[in-house]
């Protein structure tokens, strides 16, 4: 980890800083910036606005040229990029550490850890966070995704323009669809809802899949709509297109139209939270989820990295958006593995039973033995991967070439057949990644 300020000769001078204003970095009081010596000055940019009690430290850290730094608070900024034109702390303080800010972003008011904007390319919405807002490991909005009071997200990717009202949890989730940034085009979810993502016996294999990957990145799938103070129990999947009414608890599979959610009935059960069941339907579902990442991950690589070739700016955007995939995908493999090693208390109390149930011992022991080569398989997400169809990378050049900078616009443009192929292409990796679990170990896929 970099060295603490103090450590390196604490912050620069008024005298010092005086050289940022010569560089015409606006800095309304010098005696009310403090800037740690590992920060390149030369790291920020011409325009840019230094507000009262900023507190900037990191080597890494980066301010591009007319970004506003504490507008309406204090801030602080730790090994933190901050994007062309945005406003840091528009309602009040901010306190970033290894976050990366895109481009137009509005943050208002809370911290971020180890997250990343993609900035905005629209003025429909007119903030990316509002007050209160709590950004964690593995979070990730892409362009024009949103969250208004009190949200807190870890390891969730909002596909772009997908949009959080206030008082909201999500935690392991990722969700796509949407048309466009206005009312009734976007994914929603309402205020008061969370996503549980730890169970009862302690596990947290729940990661929920509202939408897809290889047809929710082409931007053209029907919306989804959570209502308010809804209960997600993860894992969920979630169809484009899925509504929901407000106030309901939601598990299971959600279909295109209005889910009503469901109830449990009254009373009481004996219940033992080291027994495991529906372990191979759970892994089957986990599997699957990693394999929508694995796809998210090569779609960065070959297609997002590939249409900003000449824009360092957003390829370094973009290099860290796809860091955040990767963080999600040890992070499912993380937790994939702590419920299988759990498997083996729940095999020793099923054998104990007075009639063990002979099929789930089998099952749960078929996938002790297996997890070490399904673990190993996974880990190697960078070479599930088939070449890009020429179709899609040809049309993905044209569009770029006069679609750019906007990334919305270059991928809502590419051709119908272009999409065609890219779906079947993303299809492609999230089956290689799903085919040793289904085939090699002889389980069938839920």
């Amino acid at each position: 980890m970099p060295k603490k300020s103090s450590e390196q000769g604490g912050f620069y001078t008024v005298n010092e800083l005086q050289t940022l204003q010569n560089q015409n970095v606006q800095i309304p009081s010098l005696h009310h910036v403090c800037i740690g010596r590992e920060v390149s000055l030369d790291n920020i940019g011409a325009g840019a606005v230094l507000h009262p009690f900023c507190k900037i430290m990191g080597e890494k850290t980066k301010i591009y040229p007319k970004a506003q730094i504490g507008l309406r608070g204090p801030v602080t900024l730790e090994n933190s990029v901050i994007g062309t034109e945005s406003i840091v702390g528009n309602q009040g303080p901010v306190t970033l550490v290894d976050t990366v800010v895109g481009s137009r972003s509005v943050l208002g008011s809370g911290v971020s850890e180890l997250a990343v904007f993609l900035g905005k390319e629209t003025d429909i919405n007119d903030f990316t966070t509002g007050v209160g807002f709590r950004t964690r490991k593995g979070s990730l909005y892409e362009e024009d995704s949103s969250s208004a009071q009190h949200t807190d997200t870890k390891m969730t990717i909002l596909f772009p323009w997908v949009t959080l009202g206030s008082n909201i949890n999500l935690c392991d989730l990722m969700l796509a669809g949407g048309v466009g940034p206005n009312l009734g085009d976007f994914t929603e979810i309402g205020s008061g809802t969370i996503h549980f993502n730890f169970t009862i016996r302690g596990d947290k294999a729940t990661a929920s899949l509202l939408g897809n990957v290889p047809e929710g990145v082409f931007l053209r799938k029907k919306r989804l709509f959570i209502g308010g103070h809804n209960s997600l129990l993860g894992p969920l999947q979630a169809d484009f297109g899925t509504l929901t009414a407000a106030g309901i608890r939601a598990a299971g599979n959600l279909k295109e139209g209005l889910n009503l959610g469901r109830g449990l009935p009254l009373g009481h059960t004996d219940y033992d939270p080291r027994i495991f069941s529906r372990s191979k339907e759970v892994i089957g579902q986990q599997v699957h989820y990693i394999g929508q990442l694995v796809a998210l991950y090569h779609w960065y690589r070959e297609v997002r990295f590939q249409s900003v070739q000449s824009d360092s700016e957003r390829l370094e955007l973009y290099r860290a958006g796809q860091k955040m995939v990767v963080l999600n995908i040890l992070e499912r493999i993380a937790q994939v593995e702590r419920f299988v090693k759990a498997l083996e208390t729940s095999i020793e109390i099923l054998r104990q039973q007075p009639l063990p149930p002979r099929h789930a011992i089998e099952e749960q022991q078929t996938l002790l033995e297996h997890w070490p080569r399904l673990k190993e398989h996974l880990e190697n997400y960078e070479q599930h991967f088939w070449e890009v169809p020429s179709l899609l990378s040809n049309a993905l050049k044209e569009s770029a070439t006069e679609h750019s900078p906007d990334y919305t616009k270059i991928i809502h443009n590419l051709s119908d057949d272009s999409v065609q192929v890219g779906k079947s292409w993303l299809d492609s990796i999230v089956h290689r990644c799903e085919n040793f679990f289904k085939s090699e170990l002889k389980l069938e896929h839920p």
